[in-house]
């Protein structure tokens, strides 16, 4: 009898993340409470199979995009796909870097994102404004995603799905699932033991933020990986339940007389979490966070 040849089941993926530490911003705190104006730290997660890999997310200065992608290059993959979840500046200023240094990757987003991508950097004084906060640490050459019209890509036969989350922290938010390693990408979706930014958030957009969570919950992730996190600190699922309490805590506190009395309410909550910045949780007269359409 003659065996009838198997076709070899593809290799199982891995995932490293990277995180930046919080940077300091030039520029006076809106409001006379919390820390010095600076930025939480951020993450991008690298992907990898046998030969090839994909990024989610790019971080945000010239230094970290370079730093980032000399840790990629350490890992000896082919960089074939830059995911980018969503389009907040902070997680694709860097893919001009990234893309010049991996000329071959592909840098896709939700057709959504890509909008808001152009939105911010069509907008001559929002782009002066991100500017001013790192003077000559950002790109002067930036690059957008392409738009993704499907929900799913693949990296060496593993399917990456895509999830549209809606309004959280920004509209048009997206988490990526990835079954076979039991791995969620939360993005902004998710925060791990970092003040969340809910400057502009509306009760609404909170109940929508808490169901965005439900859903990573629902896949019963092993791994979730923050778009900003405290340095350290493991890529637990755990971070999904403590993400929709700081939004239920939020709403409870509500009810405090003055912004500074809910900033100090969230701070005895949380005393431990990273960037406690009251811009995070009170709004810029001037705001890079953008509204519904």
């Amino acid at each position: 009898m003659t065996a009838t040849p198997q076709a070899s089941s593809p290799k199982r993926l891995g995932v490293n993340v990277f995180t930046a530490p919080a940077k300091a911003v030039v520029g006076e705190r809106p409001r006379p409470f919390g820390e010095p104006l600076a930025w939480d730290p951020i993450t991008s997660t690298l992907i990898y199979g046998e030969y090839d890999a994909v990024l989610v997310d790019t971080l945000t200065t010239v230094a970290e995009a370079t730093a980032l992608a000399d840790w990629i290059a350490l890992h000896h993959r082919n960089l074939t796909t830059i995911y980018v979840t969503h389009g907040h500046f902070d997680h694709f200023f860097g893919l001009s870097v990234l893309l010049n240094r991996f000329p071959d990757a592909r840098a896709i987003a939700t057709p959504k994102s890509v909008q808001l991508m152009h939105q911010q950097l069509e907008s001559g004084p929002l782009d002066g404004f991100f500017r001013r906060w790192w003077p000559g640490q950002l790109s002067p050459q930036m690059a957008t995603a392409e738009p993704y019209e499907d929900d799913t890509f693949t990296l060496e036969g593993h399917e990456l799905r895509i999830i549209e989350q809606g309004r959280t922290d920004t509209v048009h938010t997206t988490s990526l699932h990835v079954p076979c390693i039991d791995l969620v990408v939360g993005g902004d979706v998710l925060y791990n033991q970092c003040h969340m930014f809910i400057g502009g958030t509306t009760p609404e957009s909170r109940r929508n933020w808490i169901a965005a969570l439900d859903r990573l919950a629902a896949l019963r992730p092993k791994i979730a990986v923050a778009g900003h996190k405290k340095p350290g600190v493991p890529d637990s699922p755990s971070a999904i339940e403590d993400s929709k309490r700081y939004l239920q805590d939020f709403e409870l506190e509500q009810s405090t007389t003055t912004d500074e009395e809910l900033f100090n309410e969230m701070t005895k909550r949380y005393p431990d979490w990273e960037s406690n910045q009251s811009w995070l949780m009170f709004d810029f007269p001037t705001s890079p966070n953008p509204t519904e359409d």
